[in-house]
């Protein structure tokens, strides 16, 4: 037998055993996260289950990711096959940690804080001695934002709050308004009756046709100098619910707005009621710049 007979044959690799479940665990956490979330958002688990269902898809991704990345060291150092499977887990597995990946930089970003509010909202609460640190258990606040002020009428602005709430898709759950204030009320004994010796008195309205427009508008309100709005804001993806409470105040010919988002199910928002708050001011002042190229009621 001659030695190149001796001498042939064929060199056998490996395959990596660990690259097909990689894949396999990989794809079952990107399926599980994607079912876990639509569940949620459809009322099928609640939050504290959508906890539990990340925690072990962010589990199984990491999993996946150090079996993808494990094959792939040994093919690069000993020539296994398989190396395409582990490519793919390790793709699928990044692919499903970006939105953990995010978090944690949101995390970084964002004061570990469950609301934000503008500057005149934190200013009337410390004047009327409230809770600061009262919405949840260990939440506080993040950094607080410039409030907004118009010279205009607290009526017209409200109407523009009304405008972006529903623009920016929020839903209004109350309004409450201060008592109207007395207006030219004459002196006793005095024969005025107010200013300038008259008052506007209005047109009764009847009931039929009170009811007809408060069925059509609910939220619609007589002119007051003060507005208290609740609203209900959700955010993208798991649609998690904040509380947004806006003041409008009028004083002399200023009305002032400000305004507090509020998590309800979590203590550490990454900056979410942050930018409920600015985003919500943002578009009040698109809608306050057309107001006053207009100008308050009554000017001219």
């Amino acid at each position: 037998m001659s030695m190149a007979g001796r001498l042939s044959g064929h060199y056998i690799r490996k395959r990596l055993r660990t690259a097909g479940w990689a894949r396999r665990i990989a794809g079952f956490s990107g399926v599980l996260l994607v079912v876990g979330i639509l569940v949620y958002r459809f009322g099928g688990i609640d939050f504290a289950a959508l906890k539990l269902v990340l925690a072990v898809v962010l589990g199984l991704a990491s999993l996946a990711l150090l079996l993808s990345l494990a094959g792939l060291a040994r093919v690069w150092h000993s020539g296994h096959e398989g190396g395409g499977k582990a490519v793919g887990a390790l793709a699928i597995a990044l692919l499903v940690a970006l939105p953990f990946i995010g978090a944690g930089l949101l995390a970084v970003e964002n004061p570990a804080a469950n609301r934000a509010e503008t500057d005149g909202m934190l200013a009337a609460d410390i004047s009327d001695g409230a809770d600061l640190n009262d919405a949840l258990p260990g939440a506080g606040t993040g950094p607080t934002i410039d409030g907004r002020q118009v010279q205009a009428r607290a009526a017209q602005v409200y109407v523009l709050v009304r405008k972006v709430l529903a623009d920016e898709g929020w839903q209004i759950e109350e309004v409450a308004t201060a008592e109207p204030e007395d207006i030219g009320t004459p002196a006793p004994g005095s024969n005025d009756l107010g200013i300038s010796g008259t008052i506007d008195i209005p047109l009764p309205t009847a009931r039929d046709a009170a009811a007809a427009a408060t069925a059509a508008d609910p939220f619609a309100r007589p002119e007051s100098r003060e507005y208290t709005i609740r609203a209900l804001a959700t955010g993208p993806v798991l649609a998690l619910p904040s509380d947004i409470n806006i003041r409008i105040v009028e004083d002399a010919t200023l009305t002032y707005v400000d305004l507090r988002a509020t998590s309800r199910l979590v203590d550490w928002d990454l900056g979410q009621n942050r930018r409920f708050v600015e985003d919500f001011l943002a578009a009040l002042d698109v809608a306050l710049a057309g107001l006053a190229a207009i100008g308050p009621v009554g000017e001219g």
